[in-house]
């Protein structure tokens, strides 16, 4: 393990993120934090047969599972942790690892999920098809869980910059074993194809800017959630350049008011009331932009997928010229800092990759 109490950075502990984005600091001012919440109204509850959430239906993924289910992919979910054990998810959660505080450990105990929201981004990507509960974007999707946030959802940059070099080399702690200068998409490297960050904060980090950019020199596709902030903007990590900004729609496909606008946004994607994996077997409801970043990562993972089973070899620019192209465009015509360029379509999509 490796004691990080040389970079004299504070953790800053921060409130769980209303829906409309609002934050109560403690203390002091928060770097990083969740942006997904439960719907309050609903509870969490056994789902007795598997369906479908209206997500996934609404981004056409299962007609995208004729041509890929997201075999030989792994996406890396940087958020609270993950519920290995649930009945819908441990088939595809491969590894994990906790960065949150000044050790890093691959302990079970110290990445599990205690507070949900993790886990319920992971099933929106990856919930296997089976009898039960819910099916993810990719049911084939392998998971890497790194726990970058603690248990309430508070976190600093620096653990999250640590998360994305840790999805940069994988379960194996090396980048490109192989020496041949691929690293991403590479059977011999471990290193996740994507990394989701449904989680955001206010202020730019010079170190999650690195670990960005050195995450997408090796091929790695990011995708952030935009933030529940509304009118007030678009939240790192989203702001990158180098990252998916994605926003919230409803069942109508409307953008409710507390979705980030911006500049920065790309997509959209599914995130208001989705019904995913939350701890102990159980489903529930959660509404935010991290609902919608995990539909964009699947689909992502679809399309690499089908890349690599046919032999072939991919860009991260092309992957999201894709993604620009298919996409269901919304009212403004064209682009605009609400939808970006519309709401990620799955079929269409891998269709195209």
């Amino acid at each position: 393990m490796r004691n990080r109490k040389t970079f004299a950075l504070t953790t800053i502990l921060v409130f769980l993120t209303l829906q409309i984005g609002t934050v109560q600091a403690r203390r002091l001012k928060p770097e990083v934090w969740i942006l997904g919440k439960p719907d309050w109204a609903r509870g969490p509850s056994k789902q007795p047969e598997q369906v479908i959430p209206w997500g996934i239906e609404r981004i056409r993924a299962s007609d995208a599972w004729q041509t890929s289910t997201g075999i030989l992919v792994q996406i890396a979910v940087l958020d609270t942790g993950v519920d290995k054990d649930h009945e819908d998810l441990n088939i595809n959660i491969k590894w994990g690892i906790s960065v949150v505080g000044d050790d890093e450990s691959t302990k079970y105990r110290d990445w599990r999920d205690k507070n949900g929201h993790g886990t319920h981004v992971a099933g929106t990507i990856a919930a296997m098809y089976n009898d039960v509960g819910v099916v993810g974007v990719g049911y084939n999707i392998s998971i890497y869980a790194i726990k970058v946030l603690s248990n309430s959802g508070f976190g600093s940059w620096q653990d999250l910059a640590d998360g994305i070099l840790w999805a940069i080399k994988g379960p194996d702690g090396i980048i490109d074993i192989d020496g041949d200068g691929m690293v991403a998409g590479d059977p011999d490297d471990d290193a996740a194809e994507v990394i989701s960050m449904s989680l955001g904060g206010t202020s730019y980090s010079a170190e999650v800017e690195a670990a960005i950019k050195a995450a997408y020199d090796a091929g790695i596709v990011l995708v952030a959630a935009a933030g529940n902030e509304g009118d007030d903007g678009v939240t790192y990590p989203a702001k990158y350049d180098l990252v998916i900004a994605v926003s919230a729609i409803d069942k109508n496909d409307d953008i409710p008011s507390w979705s980030s606008k911006g500049p920065e946004v790309e997509l959209a994607a599914p995130g208001v009331s989705v019904l995913s994996t939350v701890p102990h077997d159980k489903y529930e409801e959660y509404s935010g932009t991290s609902m919608a970043c995990p539909h964009v990562s699947g689909t992502i993972g679809l399309m690499i997928s089908k890349i690599l089973a046919e032999g072939r070899d991919y860009t991260v620019e092309g992957i999201r010229e894709i993604l620009r192209a298919t996409a269901d465009d919304l009212a403004p015509s064209g682009w605009d800092s609400a939808s970006g360029y519309g709401v990620v379509r799955a079929d269409k999509a891998v269709a195209e990759a």
